[in-house]
This record gives structure tokens, C-alpha cells and sequence, in this order.
């Protein structure tokens, strides 16, 4: 509200100017209301004129024909132009056909009238291309032109033996043959004789000077005064480029005859029909042959063949189809083949087949069919990753090592790549071969295995904490110490580092005596000695023992000398006579001693043992440890 007085402007909820506190005028209830009803009136009348502009938009903003290539600009920013025939022109001939200039023009109206007649005639249908194990390969739009004949692209009938048509009104047609030569893209196609569709409207050459409409044989829009650049020779046809904006399978069409087709997805170009006279319709082919052509024989029949097995089929028989297609050349270009033969659908379901075999305990079969030879072929790192597993549980690890160092560094080599997901199970391989190895103490495959695996894994803890356990198993603590102080160990490994570092310690005290193990709480020490070099004697240690005694097999089998046939020996059972008879040498755990006096006695229960008694022990300072179940014996 704005002071009389000092021209300042006012909130209306105050009655005093805040500047010089006179009264502000009061606004009057029967003004307020006149205000809202003028600002009502105003928006009615705004929405009533752009409610009219909206319905004689055609008049004030006429469509515009295409004519050459649609620009960017008439596409509306890439938008779709779905450009309707002037159908009202035809229908109120008072209207000028050219809505550019506005006037009336009958001639105009009269060629409006006959592209809608030719409109009327488009009346199209749908192909379907069926496999020999009935399975539908493909269906989409088409329309015939002149005696039954239809304009197919060849990609789309790739992999079918028999076609049809089945028109929108009328019954389903086979396709017999047709116009095709092996290379051609489009075909030219009949239905067979006596085949019930409906009239079609002529097929005529088409009039490379003229401009030509088109229909869209999928949705209602269409073009008209369409210029195309002059067609280059393609098969029977000519084929030329298209405006952005037809991208639908479609047919152009010139003087109420269909003069070429577009065909969507299939092909990017428009085929038209150039009408030469020297132009024989006579077959060049049937579908039989085009089928016979393009795809028996090849990989994708077989890929076809394997996926229609019926459900329920045993997994494997389907898995040994698929895998026989890989064996098979490709007979389609990878443009052409359908995809879901293409040989990346196919290994998705490989996987599921092995992953399921492999899960149902046929792991071995699975490995029989994917061998070395087909993994290569086949070209498919996850593949092989996923068989791995099951060449380790049936062939052992060493095999599932090999088939990575061959198989997989030939398809990562193809691919150019590394794969670390491989990398990993190539390691955990390793790790796990070689920790097998050493438990049951296999030293020269062991040794083996561990040189192989430093050649890749150079820097892996774990693998080189398996190869000081394998220098320990070996004796050579020195060795072992060497490899065990090299190396760098992460937190996860430090036990295992540190028992290392106690048996190495264990070991260095244990250099020149010889170690006998038994089981730790035992009252019983076992050890075995090399007799005279000769035989390997079983023994128990006896201090109770004065003497050593052997069996007589074993003196026996030595030809030892009696040096004394009667020698009276106190054992538990009472007093007995034995021979006494010298032994040349005893080895134990690498030491020699000589010239041991020994009784020859069979114990009752144990005719093959002996008794190591104090006259080879007295030689040895003996260090006894039950706990830990090991007898240290350090000469004298």
C-alpha cells in the first residue's frame, strides 16, 4: 500500500505509513473482488485462443514432405518424423495439397487422393522361418508384390527349411523358391501355387529420376516425396541408401506399384527392383537349397540340433552335441549368424551343462569330453576355469596344473590378456600339490613340483615355507635355515614360519648324534640298523640288555662265525644258553659302529627282533626325552 504523503510503499496489513505515520487509504472489499474477477477473465481467455491454435496448427504450420535426406533439424533434435499423408486433403478437396503456400489447388488434391488409394493397396503380413526340429528362427513383416513374390533379406532366413507367409487377411502360404543366388543379401521369393492371399499390388522397375513414398509395414508412418540416391547393383536388386528416418521394415513404392523394400534391423539399405527387361522370374533356387547352402554342415546346424533336444534330455548328450558344433567350421559370417548361436550364447550354456554334470557327480565324463584339444578350440577362459576343478578330483592336481600351463596360457595368449582370476588358481594349485607332497615325504617329486612352482610364483611365502619343510625333510638343516631367513612372511604365516625356525634349531642341535624317534609316551624305542651292509634288522632298545642280541634268521642269513656256541644268558623267562657271534658293523641314522659281540637268540613272540643292548648303547651318551618321543645318542 503506497503512502499518500511520502510515496512509500506499504505491507496492506498496515493502517500508518512506517516512514511518516500517516494513514494509509483502505482497500474496499468490492475492490478486492473486481480485481480477481478481471485476472479470471484474463486466464479463460488465454486458455480459449491456445485451445484454437492447437486444432488449426495443421493450417497455420503445414507438414513438409521429405525431399532428399531428412536434415537433423526436421528430425526434431533425432526425434522420429511420423509424417502422415495429406489423407484430409483427399477427403476435403477444398484444401490445397501444398500447405506450404496455402492455396487451393485441385491437382494437388487429386494427387493426395492417389497416394491415399495407394496406401489402401499396402495390405502386408508376416513371415515365419522355421527350423528342421520346428523351432521358429524368425518372423517378421513382409508384403507381396505381383504374384505372390516377397522381397527377403537372406539374413533373416538363415537357418530355416521351411517359410511362410501368412498374410493379414487370408491364409498362411509356403514359400517355395525364388530369385537367390549364394552371396545375393535380398532374395526375391513366391509362395507357392494355389496359395489363397490377397490381391497385391503390382511389382514395377523403379524410376531412378522420381521421387518415391514409403510405408512402414510395422507402424503407421509413412513418407512421401522421397528422393533416393541412384541404387548400385546388389544380386537382382539395386541397393541404396536411406534417410535416417526409415528404419523399419517398409516398401517404397512408385505409380501404385511396389518398386523396393526397406527392411528394418535386418539391413540398413533400401533393395530396389530395377525391372529389367533381360530379368527371367524363373526360380534360381529353392528354400531346400538356400537351406542346404547356407547353414548344413556347419557349426551353427549343429549349435541348432543340440539346443532343440528335448527338455529333459540327459544333460551330457547335449553337452557332447554342443561340444561336436565347436569342432565344426562356422558356415555363416558372425553378422549373419543368429545370436543365439553365436559361440558366446553357446558357452553360457556349456557352464550351465558342466556345472550341473560336475554337480551330479559326472565330473570325470565332463573331463573325458572338454580335453585339452577342445579347450583350446573353444577359446573360453571361464570355461576352462569352471573344468579345472574337476580335471584336479579325477586326474589329480598335478593334471589340473598342466592343463592350465598349456591350455590356459594358450587361450589367455589368444585373448592378449592376463587373467589374475587364473593366476590365483593357478597358485592355489601349486600351494595345495606341493603341501600334499610333502606330508607324505615325496622328496624327489616334491623338489620337483617347488622348482616348477618358483618359476612362477618366485616371490609366494607359502611356497617358499613348503620348500624349507622339503630341504628339512631332506637332513639339510643348513639349507633349510638359508631359505627359511630369506624370506618375508605375512602375519597369516608366522606360526608356521616359527615351527620352521624351532625343527631347523632342533636340528643344528642334534648335528653329529643320532636321532631315534618313537611315539611320544612309549616305554618301547624301535630303530632299525643296517647289518654289515647287508640286511636291515629290527631292534628294541634294551638297557637291561649286556649284549646285543639278533635272531637267528638274521645270523643266518649273514653267515656269521660262532666265536662261542654256549654262552649261559639270563632273560626274564630264566637262565638259557645262546651263541655268540661278532657283528662286522651297525649303522644306525648315518653312524657306523664296529666289531659288536652279539648272543643269536629268538625272543618267544618276536622271533625277528633283536635287542640293541649296552654294549652298543655304552658307546653313546644318551639323551632321552619320552615327552617329545626322541632318543638323542651322541658318541662318546
Amino acid at each position: 500500500m503506497k503512502c499518500l504523503s511520502c510515496r512509500t510503499d506499504n505491507s496492506n496489513a498496515l493502517s500508518h505509513c512506517e516512514k511518516c505515520g500517516t494513514s494509509l487509504p483502505v482497500l474496499r472489499r468490492s475492490e478486492i473482488v473486481h480485481r480477481r474477477i478481471v485476472f479470471m477473465i484474463i486466464v479463460v481467455l488465454l486458455l480459449w485462443v491456445g485451445g484454437a491454435l492447437y486444432f488449426i496448427r495443421d493450417t497455420i504450420f503445414p507438414s513438409v514432405r521429405i525431399t532428399q535426406k531428412i536434415s537433423a533439424a526436421d528430425r526434431g533434435g533425432g526425434e522420429r518424423l511420423n509424417l502422415r499423408r495429406e489423407a484430409v486433403t483427399a477427403e476435403a478437396p477444398g484444401v490445397s495439397g501444398d500447405a506450404v503456400s496455402g492455396v487451393r489447388d485441385d491437382k494437388h488434391a487429386s494427387d493426395a487422393a492417389a497416394r491415399f488409394s495407394e496406401r489402401k493397396q499396402v495390405t502386408g503380413g508376416w513371415v515365419t522361418i522355421i527350423d528342421p526340429w520346428g523351432g521358429q528362427v524368425a518372423r517378421f513383416r513382409a508384403i507381396t508384390a505381383g504374384d505372390g513374390w516377397l522381397a527377403l533379406p537372406a539374413r533373416a532366413c538363415l537357418g530355416g527349411n521351411s517359410w511362410y507367409y501368412d498374410p493379414d487377411i487370408g491364409r498362411e502360404a509356403g514359400i517355395s523358391g525364388g530369385l537367390w543366388i549364394n552371396g545375393d543379401e535380398v532374395g526375391l521369393w513366391q509362395v507357392a501355387e494355389n496359395s489363397e492371399i490377397p490381391d497385391s499390388p503390382d511389382l514395377g522397375p523403379w524410376n531412378q529420376g522420381e521421387p518415391v513414398s514409403w510405408s512402414s509395414l510395422e507402424s503407421d508412418t509413412e513418407y512421401q516425396s522421397v528422393k533416393l540416391i541412384p541404387g548400385i547393383e546388389q544380386g537382382f536388386f539395386l541397393s541404396t541408401s536411406l534417410p535416417d528416418d526409415i528404419n523399419e521394415i517398409g516398401v517404397f513404392m512408385q505409380g501404385g506399384r511396389v518398386v523396393g523394400w526397406s527392411f528394418g534391423g535386418w539391413l540398413d539399405k533400401g533393395y530396389m527392383w530395377p525391372g529389367n527387361p533381360d530379368t527371367s522370374m524363373a526360380y534360381k533356387t529353392w528354400v531346400r537349397y538356400f537351406y542346404n547352402m547356407t547353414f548344413t554342415g556347419g557349426r551353427e546346424e549343429k549349435f541348432a540340433e543340440a539346443l532343440a533336444m528335448e527338455k529333459g534330455h540327459a544333460g551330457l548328450d547335449q553337452l557332447s552335441a554342443l561340444i561336436e558344433g565347436f569342432q565344426l567350421e562356422p558356415k555363416l559370417a558372425e553378422e549373419d549368424t543368429p545370436y543365439y548361436l553365436l559361440p558366446e550364447e553357446i558357452i553360457e550354456r556349456v557352464l550351465v551343462l558342466v556345472a550341473y554334470a560336475v554337480g551330479h557327480g559326472e565330473g570325470s565324463r565332463v573331463v573325458d569330453m572338454l580335453n585339452s584339444e577342445v579347450l583350446r578350440r573353444i577359446g573360453d577362459i571361464t570355461l576352462l576355469m569352471n573344468t579345472v576343478p574337476a580335471i584336479a578330483d579325477s586326474r589329480g592336481l598335478d593334471a589340473a596344473i598342466r592343463e592350465i600351463e598349456g591350455s590356459g596360457r594358450y587361450i589367455t595368449g589368444q585373448m592378449g590378456v592376463d587373467v589374475p582370476a587364473l593366476n590365483r588358481m593357478h597358485l592355489q594349485l601349486y600351494q595345495d600339490w606341493l603341501r600334499s607332497l610333502v606330508s607324505v615325504k615325496a622328496l624327489d617329486e616334491g623338489f620337483k613340483t617347488y622348482n616348477a612352482a618358483r618359476v612362477y610364483y618366485p616371490d609366494d611365502p607359502y611356497i617358499h615355507l613348503l620348500g624349507v619343510e622339503l630341504a628339512l625333510l631332506d637332513g639339510d638343516w643348513e639349507e633349510a635355515e638359508l631359505q627359511l631367513y630369506a624370506g618375508n612372511y605375512p602375519p597369516d604365516l608366522q606360526n608356521h614360519y616359527e615351527l620352521l625356525a624351532r625343527r631347523i634349531e632342533d636340528m643344528k642341535g642334534q648335528e653329529g648324534k643320532i636321532v631315534i624317534r618313537f611315539p611320544r609316551g612309549s616305554n618301547k624305542i624301535p630303530v632299525t640298523a643296517d647289518i654289515n651292509g647287508s640286511l636291515y634288522q629290527d631292534f628294541l632298545l634294551d638297557t637291561g640288555a649286556s649284549l646285543v642280541t639278533i635272531p637267528s634268521s638274521t645270523a643266518d642269513e649273514l653267515g656269521l662265525e660262532i666265536v662261542h656256541p654256549q654262552r649261559p644268558l639270563k632273560t626274564a623267562g630264566g637262565t638259557v644258553t645262546a651263541s655268540e657271534v661278532i657283528i662286522d658293523r651297525i649303522e644306525i641314522d648315518g653312524w657306523v659302529e664296529y666289531d659288536i659281540r652279539a648272543y643269536v637268540l629268538d625272543m618267544p613272540g618276536q622271533p625277528g627282533l633283536g635287542l640293541l643292548g649296552l654294549n652298543y648303547l655304552g658307546r653313546f651318551r644318551m639323551d632321552l626325552n619320552a615327552d617329545e618321543g626322541t632318543l638323542l645318542l651322541t658318541p662318546r
